[in-house]
């Protein structure tokens, strides 16, 4: 799979937004690739040993599951990345030749699983919404890790926003979660190479266990994300 290098990669979240449907998940893996994301993205934990809670059990993925979505993803030509939440999801993935993986926020404080992760030399994203990078500094020096400017909060709220110049930091990457896709707009226009925000089939839809869907784009918002960000790499 041939990936583009003179535009942003941008990363079409899909979890918790399938809503534990198989089905779903291919759904969205098509309407991402159809909308111009480069990659999708699930993941992968055990509900009781992240969670403390058998709670989103039912959007828990299993070996087989993950070879089959890898299998069709690789089908229609988009990459499949995997937030990994232990070592046993991260050989699986190790197992299905995965090119890429994901630290979310709450996994940086884990240095076992995450030096496990950068060891595979693979690229490796990593979201720093739960540290204070701006006063401690970047946790991890890795030659394969790309650092994404974040805020852990569902959704999260334009004046809260601080979005990083990321022509003047180590930071390449932005993973959205406020609503709309104006942020993500502002943070290329800022010099951000990587966009990751959660896609969608229906914004209207809520549950206490899914707050992401009103901060997520749908494949509408995704196209115009694409052609707009291709747009200002040509200015840039």
């Amino acid at each position: 799979m041939k990936e583009r290098h003179d535009t942003v990669y941008i990363i079409s979240e899909l979890s918790p937004q399938y809503d534990g449907s198989f089905e779903m998940l291919k759904t969205m893996s098509l309407q991402s690739k159809i909308g111009g994301a480069d990659a999708v993205k699930v993941q992968l934990y055990n509900s009781l040993k992240l969670h403390g809670n058998n709670e989103k059990s039912f959007m828990e993925i299993n070996f087989n599951e993950l070879k089959e979505l890898k299998t069709y993803c690789d089908s229609i030509s988009i990459a499949l990345i995997a937030s990994v939440f232990d070592e046993e999801r991260l050989q699986w993935c190790e197992e299905l030749d995965f090119k890429k993986y994901k630290v979310a926020s709450r996994t940086v404080q884990d240095k076992v699983l995450c030096n496990k992760i950068f060891n595979t030399k693979k690229q490796v994203f990593m979201s720093l919404g739960m540290v204070d990078w701006k006063n401690l500094g970047l946790p991890y020096k890795y030659s394969n890790l790309i650092y994404f400017d974040c805020i852990a909060q569902y959704p999260t709220l334009y004046s809260d926003l601080k979005i990083a110049d990321f022509r003047k930091n180590k930071l390449l990457g932005f993973s959205d979660h406020t609503i709309g896709i104006s942020a993500c707009l502002y943070a290329v226009s800022k010099g951000a190479k990587f966009l990751e925000k959660h896609f969608t089939l229906n914004k209207s839809f809520q549950d206490p266990l899914q707050k992401a869907h009103i901060c997520s784009m749908d494949i509408n918002e995704l196209k115009n994300l694409r052609h707009i960000a291709d747009n200002f790499t040509k200015i840039r």
